[in-house]
C-alpha cells in the first residue's frame, strides 16, 4: 500500500493524489458514507494507482480480502473501507 495525499477534488469523484515522492495521480474514486477532503490521506495499492478505472469504496459489509481494503486517515482517525466496484 502506498500513502497518498488528496491535493484536489474535481466533480466529487476525480481525485488528484500525491505520493511521498511528489508523483501525481488522477483517479476516479467514489466513496459511500464518508466525505473525502483535500488534505486527507489514503493508502492505496500500486495497482489502483496505475489503473485508470472507476473504483467505489464503502463501509465493510462482509468478509473481504485484504487486497480489497483501503485505509483513510481523516482527522487523525483510521478508517477502513471495502471495495465494491472497480
Amino acid at each position: 500500500m502506498k500513502k497518498v495525499k488528496v491535493v484536489n477534488i474535481q466533480d466529487k469523484y476525480v481525485l488528484t493524489l500525491e505520493d511521498t515522492d511528489k508523483k501525481i495521480y488522477r483517479r476516479n474514486i467514489e466513496f459511500y458514507d464518508i466525505d473525502i477532503n483535500v488534505g486527507d490521506y489514503i493508502y492505496l495499492s500500486d495497482q489502483i494507482l496505475e489503473e485508470d478505472t472507476l473504483y467505489t469504496y464503502g463501509p465493510i459489509e462482509d468478509k473481504t480480502d485484504v487486497e480489497d481494503l483501503i485505509k483513510i486517515i481523516k482527522d487523525d482517525k483510521e478508517i477502513y473501507l471495502q471495495r465494491y466496484y472497480g
